[in-house]
């Protein structure tokens, strides 16, 4: 008999990523069926609904649940034990293997490098604010108070420079600042650098930092399923145009200007933020590591126009997707599946 809770909690994980696989599945072919009808804001909620059903140790049955089209999931051993979604023998071959001592050590190491790197980038931050000067600069401060009035924010922002970023960026949890690379602001015309704010203040409203450890949790736990890192990463591609949005919202008429705002900061940083940490940080190019992804968000800024009545069609996507996928089927018990084994544990 096993005594460490190990494999029940590597079991649960497992559970909940697989769950979340086919609940991502659904969310990228909705995406893909409305297309243009789907504003980016409502794209980043569903993905939302997938960080959420890794997070849920329990969920309800429902008649109108996604994964009764998978059959009841089959319990094994007591009532509380953890449902898996596979025919009875495979389910008991699966906790098994679990249950193999260089299983949980794999995990367990996995698990501890990712953390340790999360760890790294808080430090990184902390160096950055710690090495970055206030900017000296009366127009940019007075600037960013009207954005912060326009974008209905009533907390303190800072504006630093530093010279160990490449792009503006979004930086703090309790205490955001506003890093600009060193130099930029004479670069920049009054006009573009608001678009920049405002695309800053965006992520600030949408509580994009705090999401940023969430997501950074979810890579750290499920860091062997590829579907939660292809989530995480659209998520984080799909709020970039979510922000843009926001900003040409403020300003409906600077869509050519916001464009050639972007391709300045790509042609005088890159595309990447190099030395900032991407699981932290929240910025104007977003750390895009292709080129596809700013693509997508030209296209999104040429055809932009405010979509007033966008949120009927995401709301009630939105509340579809998460009536049939944060819910479960009706389980069954393993004695009512042939060639099920019962698997004791504890």
């Amino acid at each position: 008999m096993n005594s460490s809770p190990l494999p029940d909690f590597l079991a649960q994980l497992a559970s909940a990523s697989g769950q979340a696989s086919v609940l991502a599945l659904a969310v990228w072919l909705v995406c893909r069926l409305l297309g243009e009808h789907l504003a980016a804001r409502w794209r980043c909620q569903l993905w939302l609904l997938v960080v959420i059903r890794l997070a849920l140790p329990v969920s309800l049955p429902s008649p109108v649940s996604l994964f009764n089209l998978l059959g009841a999931p089959v319990r094994l051993s007591s009532p509380d034990a953890v449902p898996f979604w596979l025919p009875g023998e495979l389910a008991g071959q699966f906790f098994s293997g679990l249950e193999l001592p260089w299983v949980g050590w794999i995990w367990i190491a996995v698990t501890s490098v990712l953390l340790l790197r999360v760890v790294g980038s808080w430090g990184l931050t902390v160096w950055i604010r710690t090495t970055a000067r206030p900017l000296d600069s009366w127009e940019a401060w007075q600037l960013l108070q009207e954005c912060k009035e326009v974008s209905g924010l009533d907390v303190p922002v800072a504006i630093l420079e530093s010279s160990r970023v490449r792009s503006p960026c979004l930086l703090g949890f309790l205490r955001p600042w506003i890093v600009l690379p060193t130099g930029l602001r004479g670069e920049l015309s009054s006009d573009e650098l608001r678009l920049v704010f405002l695309h800053e203040l965006a992520h600030l409203r949408r509580r994009d930092l705090a999401m940023n450890w969430i997501l950074a949790a979810v890579e750290i736990l499920h860091w062997f399923n590829p579907f939660v890192w292809l989530v995480t990463r659209r998520m984080r591609e799909d709020r970039e145009e979510a922000c843009d949005a926001c900003a040409l919202d403020a300003r409906p008429d600077s869509g050519r200007t916001y464009a050639l705002t972007l391709l300045k900061l790509i042609e005088r940083g890159g595309m990447v933020h190099e030395s900032l940490p991407p699981a932290l940080a929240v910025g104007v190019l977003g750390g895009a590591s292709d080129i596809s992804p700013l693509v997508n968000r030209f296209r999104a800024i040429s055809r932009h126009r405010h979509h007033g009545r966008s949120w009927v069609v995401g709301f009630c996507t939105w509340l579809a997707l998460a009536c049939v996928g944060l819910t479960d089927a009706e389980p069954r018990p393993a004695s009512e599946v042939p060639g099920a084994p019962l698997v004791e544990r504890g």
